[in-house]
């Protein structure tokens, strides 16, 4: 009787454990950005939170907005990217591209600045940052040199063969090229006065166009430049790391430059690129990013400390100041700028 007890109960746990629902499988989703101290904070401080809310896996390629803009365009059809995170310029090109899927949080589009929300809600910013003008603030004290104020004295004749400033290849070129037109008269519509000005006033006192982080850096550690056209984010960076860097937005504006995030259309595992896109503008992850990295938040609802708001852009009134470019414009004519640069400037 016991034995025949026993039988019925081993077989019950047989047909329990059948039934029983098996363990969800972990979701992959592949996350295009940045390298150096991006990739940091992001492998840190905020991929691990997302995979264990959402039980997925995130892997992450390391590159330029170029390089994955690149990656986008090869894989046309058969994407594995899911999210691509990208300079604002590129980002426009990725989705008239049609690269780019609406957002699907609208909880989350909304909190953002409208500036902030790219075609049509097709990309998210997020992180503001501004393109200015970095300088060794120990080698202009020592020489007792004036901190630089406006673009154009980027060509003052002391300045020679001390300066640098990243390639067209890079948006911080793109970004040089349209102020130098603006302040001389023109815009991106009227480029002419850009490339004048760039080549006959900036370009003798250019050591080296350097669109390398890395190379830049070293460049300032060995003193082999006083100062470079470069972005908030990467001046925060090194003073972080301890050298003396100042930087300055000049009279004339300094130039917004925006991470901007995207889900990839046909990607795998749609949703989980939204969640993540979610997750990216989200209050903590910004405020994260703002103390990390040096980038204001897009997200309006983030609350910041006094010492780390006073170092990023932040509030409805800092980001109205930045100076937005025309992208549509340069990005329509980018190909024939890159030539005539190659041409003309860095020749």
């Amino acid at each position: 009787m016991v034995r025949r007890l026993l039988l019925a109960a081993v077989a019950a746990i047989g047909i329990t454990g059948g039934l029983a629902a098996p363990a969800r499988a972990q979701q992959r989703l592949v996350v295009a950005a940045y390298g150096g101290s991006y990739e940091s904070i992001m492998r840190q401080s905020v991929i691990p939170a997302f995979e264990r809310s959402n039980n997925a896996r995130v892997d992450y390629l390391a590159g330029n907005s170029s390089d994955s803009l690149a990656r986008l365009q090869a894989q046309r059809g058969r994407q594995e990217v899911g999210v691509a995170v990208l300079d604002d310029g590129p980002m426009t090109q990725a989705i008239s591209l049609g690269f780019c899927q609406k957002a699907a949080d609208q909880a989350a589009v909304a909190s953002l600045y409208p500036v902030a929300v790219m075609g049509e809600g097709r990309a998210l910013g997020t992180g503001f940052g501004y393109t200015g003008i970095a300088y060794n603030t120990k080698v202009f004290r020592e020489r007792n040199l004036p901190v630089p104020a406006s673009w154009m004295d980027l060509a003052r004749p002391e300045f020679r063969r001390r300066l640098a400033i990243p390639g067209i290849d890079n948006t911080y070129g793109l970004h040089i090229l349209s102020m130098m037109a603006r302040v001389n008269g023109g815009s991106e519509t009227s480029i002419d006065p850009g490339f004048r000005a760039m080549r006959e006033r900036i370009n003798p006192n250019v050591l080296a166009y350097e669109s390398s982080p890395g190379k830049m850096s070293e460049m300032f550690q060995s003193g082999e430049i006083w100062l470079a056209v470069w972005g908030s984010s990467r001046a925060a960076a090194m003073v972080e790391a301890g050298f003396p860097m100042g930087f300055v937005r000049p009279r004339e504006g300094g130039v917004v430059l925006m991470t901007a995030a995207c889900a990839v259309e046909g990607a795998p595992n749609p949703d989980l690129a939204q969640k993540f896109l979610a997750h990216l503008v989200s209050a903590e992850v910004q405020a994260t990013f703002s103390r990390q990295y040096g980038s204001g938040p897009t997200n309006r609802n983030t609350q910041l400390p006094p010492d780390v708001a006073g170092k990023v852009i932040y509030g409805e009134e800092q980001v109205r100041e930045l100076v937005s470019l025309d992208w549509n414009t340069i990005n329509a004519n980018r190909t024939e700028w890159t030539r005539r640069w190659q041409r003309e400037v860095e020749r």
